[in-house]
């Protein structure tokens, strides 16, 4: 199922920097890539490719420091992604990763990082501290509620 780090199963990983590198190479996902992915990620895929469409994959880089903050629009908020840690700020991230799933926002950065479609963000980085509070604070939101919702269900 999952590796003994928690890390996503070695084939999801596998696949996707495999296609990714495909696309990369070919400027494009071609019905092949889909072919390869779909029966992996399944749905996941489809909400993944919706957000590229859409626009909603987001590279902000601050300057003069060079800072990168991968942000996708979800349905209820913006969610930070780590790609290189395949980390999401998604509740799907926090339940289901350690299942070996990767959540469709980490497929949707790696597929527009591919592809180059995502909106470009060029800020300063005076705004690199508000911005990072701001999706934290979300993030911490968000935890504690899911902890407020845990304490409730063992006692």
């Amino acid at each position: 199922m999952t590796e003994k780090t928690g890390r996503p199963k070695f084939s999801e990983v596998k696949m996707l920097e495999t296609v990714c590198k495909e696309v990369q190479a070919d400027g494009r996902i071609t019905k092949v890539h889909r072919d390869k992915l779909s029966p992996i990620f399944g749905q996941r895929l489809e909400k993944a490719l919706e957000a590229l469409g859409d626009r909603r994959v987001k590279k902000y880089v601050f300057q003069p420091s060079g800072r990168i903050v991968w942000i996708v629009v979800g349905k209820e908020r913006e969610y930070l992604v780590m790609p290189a840690a395949e980390y999401c700020t998604c509740d799907d991230f926090y339940f289901q990763f350690h299942q070996g799933h990767l959540c469709y926002h980490i497929i949707a950065q790696k597929l527009a990082e591919a592809t180059g479609e995502f909106d470009l963000i060029e800020d300063d980085d005076q705004l690199f501290d508000i911005l990072i509070k701001e999706w934290k604070t979300t993030e911490v939101r968000v935890s504690k509620k899911h902890e407020s919702a845990a304490e409730e269900s063992t006692t």
